[in-house]
């Protein structure tokens, strides 16, 4: 374990990684950490299956550790960036837009831009008592003042956590514009009043009370509220009692005098819900999908048992009850791994503490941004503390098989500091240990989609078209090769004798109508939670697939993990991070549209240098498919003249080509992928790799010996000039020890060497 220790992995970290069975870093691993572990943002893109999830998991449960015990002995923490015994009430530099300017001493703002909005908070807010600041307006131009929670918005009063009163006499709230009070402009004096006791919020003008504007909401009581500036063209200067004030009210305290049991600040104070021993989270991971975050999050949870005193809490938010994940966030979580909806969500509502994160992960981010989640992102990262340099600041850690395209870029490029690139193979990652082949169908040459028995559910595409034998029509070809790759499959399945494969449908649909046809060859029967034998356990399946339940598709995902089924037919939500060891076999019934879903596919075998073969079965015609973007809107259960046509044509088809997938696959494996024989056997020079491993039973096992042999054969061809050094080396020190000798001769010395022994 003596690796994982040289890179700086904190020797509780190196007695789990011990426990688990790890024995060395992976090269992303041995990369990675220390990057993460010295303080830098780190874009690391690596083959599936490379240990990606350790490699970001590990240092930060590390630094989150040490953050935990720095603050519970009051030592001091680098990492825990602002935690000071005292902070001074001013204008935050890190809590603001960018075209917003401060001044050195923090009590003057000002904005220029004439056409966007430009704010920022304050960097102590107050939970407790009756608190009061006041501004000044320093130049004309439009600007809204108030309080906010640090999950707002920083255009004061555009959502659910934000009160602000505007130069126009509206006061603003989740986006409602009231009129309130008066206007005001140039050399106005506005004074800002929170009454935590009462829950109210108020403002004066000139000393003159304008009444309550605002009844803070039961959810937010409780809640450190932040004074909140927004500008556009113009200048404030804010006095928060530093100063002798103009109009402070009778009962009122101002901020800056606040007592400090009731205040917050920044990431070193109370939290927001007001429990000054709440643990608020230190990293957010977001995935993509449930299974991944919750696969992660009990890799996260494995290793953070082994951190004690204190020990380490991490929480999944992933949708289900909010009751039971609030609980979780009131009494403290340290690492929050979830879904952006999920955890944008628990942000807004206040539930969710941002002000202690010290990194923002994306794992799979490329998937992230592919699935719509740029703004979440960029709303997150926007209420994340930024103050300090190196280990003092955020950092931010993108993870995924590929980060090359043109989205992941951009959105680097907004988030992260001077990224360090972390490149294996990155783009063209492909497992050496997988081969590929494809079985080429043609529904014009092979007529067995025309037999009945057994039927084959299709996606109703083609109900309202004519098909039969003696057509010669587009559509009726696309229908054909619906019905004719289920009959394959079954084909491919038996000639080589499959105990488990992982089976990739292009829909949800597909996927119920391939597992009906699996069910109806075991007479009708589904898996029903436990192992079947016999003949009906020949074709044992189940889905993993987005529209299943999240309960049900972790329970056939460990069905398939314990053998209980044979195969696991999903969508592309699977081909994202899950980890199934030996699995032999993974078949794609249509090609993804995009190659480098493919490669995320088959980086489910080959896994941990055992052999895997990805199957794809690919049609010579093109095939008309399901294609609708309208949200909810489910055609297939409901086909007809309208919605049956193309998107050109104002439906909800296309049309597939699989023939040009196939070309942009074999591009990125830089090589053409060869076809199964006409009785489906492998390829020659595949089946003649794999025949010491005996045939296609290999799949699955241990890579044969072939690489030690071939380390072995080249060792013995370098042996010969390894010994030539090993003798000029013992030449080297002898002459060196001789004429070391010699002058200790001449000196009077006599010297005596192990070396010279053994030389």
């Amino acid at each position: 374990m003596a690796a994982f220790a040289e890179i700086g992995l904190m020797p509780e970290l190196v007695q789990a990684v011990e426990e688990l069975g790890w024995l060395l870093p992976t090269p992303v691993q041995q990369e990675a950490m220390p990057l993460i572990l010295t303080g830098g943002d780190v874009m690391a893109a690596a083959e599936t299956g490379s240990g990606k999830t350790g490699a970001f998991a590990l240092p930060i449960l590390q630094i989150v550790h040490e953050t935990l015990r720095a603050r519970q002995t009051g030592g001091s923490d680098a990492r825990a960036g602002n935690e000071q015994e005292a902070v001074r009430c001013a204008l935050s530099m890190d809590d603001r837009d960018p075209l917003l300017a401060i001044t050195p001493d923090g009590y003057k703002c000002q904005s220029r831009d004439q056409r966007n909005w430009n704010g920022c908070r304050a960097t102590v807010g107050v939970f407790a008592g009756k608190v009061y600041f006041e501004v000044s307006v320093a130049d004309e131009g439009l600007c809204r003042v108030g309080w906010a929670t640090r999950a707002a918005r920083l255009e004061l009063g555009t959502d659910s956590q934000g009160f602000g009163f505007g130069g126009t006499g509206k006061k603003s709230h989740d986006k409602a514009f009231d009129d309130y009070g008066q206007s005001y402009g140039l050399h106005d004096t506005i004074g800002c009043l929170l009454d935590c006791n009462q829950g109210s919020i108020s403002f004066t003008k000139n000393g003159q009370d304008l009444g309550m504007a605002f009844k803070v909401p039961q959810k937010l009581q409780g809640a450190a509220l932040y004074p909140t500036f927004c500008l556009k063209n113009a200048e404030l200067q804010v006095n928060f009692g530093d100063q002798p004030m103009k109009h402070c009210p009778a009962g009122y305290t101002p901020l800056s005098r606040a007592p400090k049991e009731a205040t917050a600040a920044g990431a070193s104070t109370p939290a927001d819900a007001g429990d000054s021993t709440a643990r608020r989270p230190t990293a957010i991971i977001l995935e993509p999908a449930k299974d991944l975050a919750e696969q992660t999050n009990d890799f996260v949870g494995a290793f953070a048992k082994f951190m004690t005193n204190p020990q380490l809490r991490n929480e999944l938010f992933i949708g289900g009850p909010p009751k039971p994940q609030h609980r979780a966030l009131a009494e403290g979580v340290d690492i929050v791994t979830g879904t952006p909806g999920r955890v944008i969500d628990l942000v807004e509502s206040g539930k969710l503490s941002t002000d202690a994160v010290r990194f923002f992960v994306l794992d799979e981010a490329d998937r992230l941004l592919d699935t719509g989640n740029f703004d979440t992102i960029m709303k997150l990262f926007g209420r994340f503390p930024k103050a300090g340099s190196g280990e003092t600041r955020l950092q931010v850690l993108m993870f995924s098989a590929t980060l090359h395209s043109p989205e992941v870029k951009s959105t680097a490029e907004k988030i992260c500091q001077n990224p360090v690139l972390v490149d294996l193979k990155g783009k063209e990652a492909v497992p050496e240990s997988v081969d590929h082949v494809i079985v080429s169908l043609d529904p014009r040459e092979d007529k067995s989609w025309l037999q009945s028995n057994p039927a084959v559910p299709t996606d109703n595409a083609h109900a309202l078209d004519k098909t039969g034998p003696n057509l010669t029509t587009n559509e009726n070809w696309s229908e054909g090769i619906k019905r004719l790759k289920p009959r394959v499959l079954i084909r491919l399945i038996d000639t080589h004798k499959m105990d488990q494969a992982l089976i990739f449908c292009r829909t949800n649909f597909d996927c119920d109508n391939l597992e009906k046809f699996f069910n109806s060859l075991a007479g009708g029967r589904a898996f029903r939670g436990r192992k079947d034998t016999g003949p009906e356990a020949q074709y044992s399946c189940c889905v993993l697939g987005g529209a299943r339940s999240m309960d049900e598709r972790r329970e056939n995902l460990q069905a398939f993990k314990e053998g209980y089924v044979r195969f696991l037919i999903c969508t592309d939500v699977a081909a994202r991070g899950i980890d199934i060891s030996g699995l032999p076999y993974v078949i794609n019934m249509t090609l993804p549209d995009r190659s480098e879903d493919y490669i995320h596919r088959v980086g489910r075998v080959g896994r941990q240098d055992k052999l895997g073969l990805a199957i794809s079965l690919v049609s010579a015609v093109e095939e008309k498919v399901w294609y609708c973007t309208k949200q909810g809107y489910k055609p297939w259960f409901k086909p007809d003249a309208s919605n049956t046509k193309t998107h050109e044509e104002g439906g909800h088809c296309i049309w597939y080509n699989e023939q040009a997938l196939l070309k942009d696959v074999e591009a990125r494996l830089h090589r053409p992928v060869p076809a199964v024989a006409p009785d489906l056997a492998l390829p020659p020079e595949i089946a003649a790799k794999i025949q010491q491993g005996g045939g296609s039973s290999a799949y699955g096992q241990a890579a044969d010996d072939s690489s030690a042999q071939e380390a072995r054969k080249h060792v013995e061809q370098l042996a010969p000039a390894v010994k030539l050094l090993a003798s000029l080396e013992t030449q080297a020190q002898l002459s060196f020890f001789n004429l070391k000798r010699k002058w200790g001769q001449a000196s009077g010395v006599q010297l005596h060497s192990d070396v010279e022994m053994k030389l």
